[in-house]
C-alpha cells in the first residue's frame, strides 16, 4: 500500500489522529516537514505527479522541474501541517473554533437569509474551518463524495462529530439538500475535485477540466447565489475562512454558471496555490516537466 492510499484508509485517518493528539506543535509540524521531503523526492509515486501537474498548471506552467519539486514539498507539508492541526486540538471545540478566523465578506453573508450554497476549495484547512463553524452553531448540510469507503468514511464521521450534516452525493442526499435549500438553508459542496464522468468540460486555470457542476444546479433550482470559500493558513498557524461576494446564477447554462464561479475560485487558488492540497488529476492530460 502506498502512502497516498494508506493516508487515506482508515488506519491512516486513526493513526494521524492518535498521533496528533499527543505531540506538541513543534514536533508534529516537523514530523509533517520530514515526511513531506520524503513523499515529494518520490516521482514515480502517482499522488507526487498529480500534484505537479496541477501546480505546474496554476503557475501558468511557468515552473521549472526543480521549482516543481518545491512546489510539491510544500504542498505536502502544508497537508500535514493541516492534519496536524485538525486533529491536534484532541476534539475540544474551543480549541479548533480558536484556531479559525473569519474575514469581513464572510460575516456579512453569515448574517444574510439563505438560500445559499457554499462551493468550497481544497485550499488550507477547509475541515477545521467547518468544523469550527459548526461548534459556533452554524448548521449546514456537507456533500461529500459518493459511496466513500476507509478513511473517507472516517474523516465523515469526525465531521458529523461537531454538527454538520455530511451525506455522500446520492439521490436521497441529492433531495435532501433541494429542500434544505427551498427552505432557506445552507448546503455545502466542493468545486475542484475532478469526477470521473462529468457532465461537461469546464476550462480552469485555461486548461479543461472534468469538474463538477453540482454547486451550479443545487443553486440553479433553489434560486441562491453560491459562495466560493477557502480557508488558508496564516503566518500565526491560524486559519482564515475567506470567501467570495455572493455570485447570482444569472444563466440558463448550469456549465456557464459554473464557470463563473470557477474564475473566482482561481483568484484564492492562485493567491495560495501551495497551500492547495488537491492530490488527484485535475487536468488529466496534463504533463509536467
Amino acid at each position: 500500500m502506498g502512502f497516498d492510499s494508506f493516508a487515506n484508509s482508515r488506519a491512516g485517518i486513526s493513526t494521524a489522529l492518535a498521533v496528533s493528539r499527543v505531540l506538541p506543535p513543534a514536533v508534529g509540524h516537523g514530523i509533517a516537514r520530514v515526511v513531506a521531503r520524503r513523499l515529494a523526492a518520490d516521482r514515480s509515486s502517482e499522488m507526487v505527479r498529480q500534484i505537479r501537474a496541477n501546480q505546474w498548471v496554476v503557475s501558468g506552467k511557468t515552473l521549472s522541474a526543480e521549482e516543481l519539486d518545491e512546489a510539491v514539498q510544500e504542498v505536502l507539508t502544508n497537508s500535514g501541517y493541516a492534519l496536524y492541526d485538525l486533529y491536534h486540538p484532541g476534539r475540544r471545540a474551543e480549541a479548533i473554533v480558536k484556531g479559525v478566523r473569519t474575514d469581513a465578506v464572510f460575516e456579512r453573508i453569515l448574517t444574510t437569509p439563505g438560500p445559499i450554497v457554499y462551493a468550497g476549495c481544497h485550499l488550507g484547512n477547509f475541515d477545521i474551518a467547518g468544523q469550527a463553524l459548526a461548534f459556533s452553531g452554524w448548521q449546514a448540510q456537507v456533500m461529500t463524495v459518493p459511496n466513500p469507503h476507509g478513511g473517507y468514511e472516517s474523516q465523515n464521521a469526525i465531521r458529523e462529530d461537531s454538527g454538520l450534516e455530511v451525506t455522500p452525493v446520492c439521490l436521497e442526499s441529492l433531495r435532501r439538500a433541494s429542500r434544505r435549500l427551498a427552505d432557506g438553508g445552507v448546503v455545502v459542496t466542493g468545486l475542484d475535485r475532478p469526477i470521473p464522468e462529468p457532465e461537461a468540460s469546464l476550462t480552469f486555470f485555461g486548461e479543461p477540466a472534468p469538474l463538477p457542476l453540482l454547486h451550479a444546479r443545487l443553486a440553479m433550482r433553489a434560486k441562491a447565489p453560491v459562495v466560493v470559500v477557502a480557508a488558508p493558513r496564516r503566518e500565526d498557524g491560524t486559519y482564515q475562512i475567506l470567501a467570495s461576494e455572493p455570485i447570482e446564477m444569472q444563466d440558463k447554462d448550469a456549465t456557464a454558471n459554473a464557470a463563473r464561479v470557477l474564475a473566482v475560485a482561481e483568484e484564492f487558488i492562485a493567491a495560495y496555490s501551495r497551500q492547495w492540497v488537491m492530490p488527484h488529476a485535475v487536468w488529466p492530460h496534463v504533463k509536467a516537466p
